[in-house]
C-alpha cells in the first residue's frame, strides 16, 4: 500500500494514496520526493508494547526537514478521506515516535521507530490513527517561461502513513441498511448504504440488477466496491444508463465481503420521482 500525500502548490491540491484502505492513488514527481517504508503499518496490541520501524527516503536532489505527528481519521459516508478529532477508535495519543523532526540529504535515508502505549483495560477490537510526515521546507521546482525568464514554485508534500492495532477476536459485521433507486437524467439511480456493526475493517464489494415488470433481468453490473471502518458507513451510488419505457422496474442488490461469510441483499422499486434529500440528477 502507498501512502497517503497531500501535495500543496500556492493553493491546497489533496491527493489520496491509501489503497489497503480503500482510497484511489495520485503518482506525482513531488509527491515522491519522500518515501515511507512500510506504507502501512499493522500492530497486535494485544502483544504489550508493539513497536515498528518505518524508513523515510529522500528521493528528491535537495535537502528535506520535515516534522513527524499522530492524526486521527475516517472516511465519510461518501467515502472521502478526512482527518477529525480522536475519538474512541483512536491511537492518535498512544503512539510514541523518535525523533519528532529530522533532515535529510538528498539520496538520504533515516529509520524512524514508533511504539504505541494502549491503555491497560483496551476492549477487543480495531483502532487507528496515521503518522503524518509535515515538510518544514517546501521542496523548489523551476521552470523557465515562455518570455525566457525562471519561474520558481515551492512545493509541500505531506506524507501520511496509517497505523492500525488489533486487539482480542474481532467482529466482522455489516447490514445494509438503506436502499434507494429512482428514474434519473439518463437512467436509474441506485443507492445503497452500508453501516459496519463490527469490531473490525470490511472490504464491501456491491452489484446490482435491474428487473422489469415481468421480472426480466433489463441491466446488471457493479455498484461498488470500499473499506469500510469499524463504525462506519458508506454509500455505494450508481446511475444505470439507458433508456427505460415507462413502467415498473425493481432494482435488486447484493453485497458481499471476504471478511464475512452473509450476504447483504435487498430490492426496492424504483420510484418515478427522487426521494427525499436527492436531486433528480445522477447519484
Amino acid at each position: 500500500m502507498k501512502p497517503l500525500h497531500n501535495v500543496r502548490a500556492g493553493g491546497a491540491l489533496p491527493a489520496l494514496c491509501l489503497l489497503a484502505l480503500g482510497l484511489t492513488v495520485l503518482s506525482t514527481p513531488v509527491a515522491a520526493s519522500l518515501t515511507v517504508q512500510p506504507a502501512f503499518v499493522e500492530l497486535d496490541l494485544s502483544k504489550g508494547r508493539p513497536s515498528e520501524i518505518v524508513t523515510v527516503t529522500n528521493n528528491s536532489d535537495q535537502e528535506l526537514r520535515y516534522r513527524a505527528k499522530t492524526v486521527h481519521f475516517v472516511y465519510t459516508e461518501g467515502g472521502s478521506f478526512e482527518t477529525v478529532e480522536p475519538d474512541g477508535q483512536s491511537m492518535a495519543d498512544w503512539i510514541k515516535f523518535n525523533p519528532r523532526e529530522f533532515t535529510l540529504g538528498a539520496g538520504e535515508s533515516r529509520a524512524i521507530r514508533l511504539s504505541v502505549l494502549a491503555p491497560g483495560n483496551l476492549d477487543d477490537g480495531e483502532y487507528w490513527a496515521a503518522l503524518r510526515f509535515e515538510p518544514l521546507v517546501g521542496l523548489m521546482n523551476r521552470s523557465e517561461a515562455t518570455d525566457g525568464k525562471s519561474v520558481a514554485i515551492e512545493v509541500r508534500a505531506s506524507i501520511l502513513v496509517p497505523v492500525v492495532g488489533r486487539k482480542g477476536d474481532l467482529l466482522f459485521r455489516c447490514d445494509l441498511t438503506e436502499l434507494k433507486a429512482w428514474r434519473s437524467e439518463g437512467g436509474l439511480a441506485v443507492v445503497a448504504s452500508v453501516a459496519n456493526v463490527g469490531t473490525g475493517r470490511a472490504r464491501v464489494t456491491g452489484t446490482y440488477e435491474a428487473l422489469d415488470a415481468a421480472g426480466e433481468p433489463v441491466a446488471d453490473g457493479p455498484l461498488g466496491e470500499d473499506t469500510i471502518l469499524a463504525g462506519g458507513r458508506r454509500s455505494f451510488e450508481r446511475l444505470v444508463k439507458g433508456d427505460y419505457p415507462p413502467g415498473e422496474y425493481t432494482i435488486r442488490v447484493r453485497c458481499t465481503s471476504k471478511n464475512f461469510e452473509d450476504v447483504l441483499a435487498g430490492q426496492t422499486r424504483v420510484r418515478d420521482e427522487a426521494p427525499s434529500g436527492c436531486d433528480r440528477g445522477t447519484p
